[in-house]
């Protein structure tokens, strides 16, 4: 958490996220020593929501700044919420939106929400392939230096603190290309800062995501499907481009 007065997370984990998962394309294996081994996953690909991160991680930030959910009101038909859902993905993730915002009545979070109606939020929050031909994916095969590390977690600290949930691409070109959303930090004396993520991977787990001061480098740790180690981080969903 933050210095001084403990302020609310930017984005609450247990209610502000999609309750389902995103499948990787891949089946991971993380062995006791710490090695990684992955293969092709022996389901047919049409049984499988995967290679949805960006577009999961897209969707959570819009239904977070351009939606509002009305428990008070009466739930409506699937075709009604089907149009409300494609009239929140056409809004850009960067954008100040519209007002007022997009209304979901008869629930009260994304969660609940997400819960009940995967396969009509699946269907039309978007693609996969197109978030893979971004422009700015193509900055994972430039080096990236230490400077511009220190200045994302610098710039991560002050959206957390100004109450903005931000979206993170990590990556070290293979075996990781991922993205993420900070939503909560707790610094330390020495400059190292661990970031609360959602990650859409594991959507029941609290990871994080750790930036080491010394080394001006960030480190996501071991997971079901990463053994743990350094990454770089990268904005993501900060304008058309990036």
């Amino acid at each position: 958490m933050t210095t001084g007065v403990a302020a609310p997370p930017a984005l609450d984990p247990q209610k502000d996220v999609l309750a389902f998962s995103n499948e990787t394309f891949y089946e991971y294996q993380v062995d006791a020593g710490g090695h990684l081994s992955f293969h092709q996953r022996t389901h047919r690909e049409d049984d499988l929501y995967s290679r949805h991160c960006f577009v999961m991680v897209r969707m959570v930030l819009q239904f977070h700044r351009f939606a509002q959910f009305r428990p008070d009101l009466p739930k409506v038909s699937g075709a009604e919420y089907r149009d409300r859902i494609l009239r929140l993905a056409r809004i850009p993730a960067w954008s100040d939106g519209t007002r007022p915002r997009v209304q979901f009545p008869g629930y009260a979070d994304l969660r609940s929400f997400s819960s009940d109606h995967p396969l009509l939020l699946q269907k039309n929050m978007g693609l996969w392939w197109p978030s893979f031909w971004r422009i700015g994916n193509w900055r994972i095969v430039f080096p990236v230096p230490r400077s511009g590390q220190d200045r994302l977690a610098r710039f991560l600290k002050h959206q957390v603190d100004s109450g903005h949930a931000k979206a993170v691409y990590i990556t070290r070109f293979r075996p990781i290309n991922h993205c993420l959303i900070v939503y909560d930090y707790k610094g330390e004396r020495n400059g190292d800062v661990t970031y609360s993520v959602y990650d859409c991977n594991q959507p029941n787990a609290r990871p994080v995501l750790r930036y080491h001061a010394a080394e001006r480098s960030f480190d996501f740790p071991r997971t079901w499907y990463w053994p743990g180690g350094r990454v770089n981080a990268l904005k993501l969903y900060v304008s058309p481009l990036m």
